[in-house]
């Protein structure tokens, strides 16, 4: 456990291992932090590889700077972290949701520096992705000011769960992290289709990033997409014993040179080569997966939990938007359907 400062911000930082290769973990964003990935697999994977992981700037334990946060500057802490311990031979970036984008960022912007990508539930920052992920952040920063779900929060994460509520609060409405995504531009087809490196796809069968996975799987040169049956946007926390195991192959793959084949992607987005993409995607057994447990009582007992494809349950949006009113404003944020996001790949 480490305090590196990089680009004038101080990291939490945890190097768990040297080895080959080097393996570097990122988390999501607001409710998220390093310890998802210490407590699920990054300690199986560091028997194997160098591991890396650190809290991203304004999350867990790291400092959280009043600006600072879109994806390039995020990118370049990243490699700013590295540096300072030493590391400049090119890593395996493994990014959960958010962090997907990150990895995917480095990954077109500094090629050079990354070896291969892992992107679990990964967000992609494709044409019509700020305006959906910022109207998630407005929605989440009035969502958590419910006085229903400040009570649930209450109740299943007692002084954890309040300081997680009172952290994101503050990283929502103090900071410039909602502006600065909003201003970070999207990746084109050709940016996405010039990425060399090997990447492995893990999403849940009912996550609302499948369709994202899905067309990436057909964009990316040299992909591999394992879908979870049973699974949500939750992989990590909801299959951590099947992802460990895909991780675990993987690098092995990695090491001795067993990536997916290549194909050439024409600029109309034609592809030749050994398929189209689609068998590509594999089911991955449900193992010890497990649906997440602990319907909030304010949740409707009529639909899915959790829900299915992200989608808020009919009539939630207007739930919502009476809170917002009660709160002198017009209506609650819209987010935009991920779906329509999904076709700017």
């Amino acid at each position: 456990m480490a305090e590196v400062v990089a680009n004038g911000v101080r990291f939490h930082v945890q190097h768990l291992s040297d080895g080959d290769p080097t393996v570097v973990f990122l988390h999501g964003l607001v409710v998220d932090n390093s310890s998802s990935w210490y407590y699920t697999v990054a300690n199986p994977v560091a028997r194997q590889a160098e591991v890396v992981l650190y809290d991203l700037r304004g999350h867990g334990l790291s400092e959280r700077p009043p600006t600072g946060y879109t994806v390039a500057e995020q990118v370049d802490d990243l490699f700013a972290i590295l540096d300072a311990l030493g590391i400049d031979r090119p890593v395996h970036l493994v990014g959960n949701s958010f962090g997907g984008v990150l990895a995917l960022a480095a990954a077109v912007h500094r090629p050079e520096r990354v070896a291969g990508l892992v992107l679990a539930e990964a967000h992609v920052a494709v044409e019509g992705w700020r305006e959906q992920m910022v109207g998630t952040l407005e929605f989440a920063g009035l969502f958590l000011d419910h006085d229903d779900v400040q009570g649930w929060l209450d109740a299943v994460g007692g002084r954890k769960g309040k300081r997680l509520a009172r952290n994101s609060d503050i990283l929502l409405h103090k900071t410039s992290l909602v502006d600065d995504l909003a201003e970070s531009p999207a990746f084109g087809q050709a940016e996405l289709n010039g990425v060399e490196c090997p990447v492995l796809i893990v999403c849940g069968e009912h996550s609302d990033v499948r369709d994202w996975a899905e067309r990436l799987v057909t964009v990316l040169p040299s992909c591999e997409l394992h879908l979870y049956d049973g699974c949500s946007h939750l992989v990590v926390l909801e299959a951590p014993a099947d992802l460990r195991e895909d991780l675990l192959e993987w690098f092995e793959r990695m090491r001795v040179g067993d990536v997916p084949e290549r194909r050439a992607i024409g600029p109309d987005g034609t592809v030749t080569g050994p398929d189209a993409g689609r068998d590509r995607i594999t089911h991955a057994l449900p193992g010890t997966s497990r649906a997440l447990a602990g319907r909030p009582p304010w949740y409707p007992e009529d639909a899915p939990w959790p829900p299915v494809g992200g989608k808020l349950p009919d009539g939630w949006q207007e739930v919502m938007d009476e809170f917002a009113r009660s709160r002198g404003l017009d209506a609650a944020p819209v987010i935009p359907d991920h779906r329509d996001v999904a076709s700017g790949c």
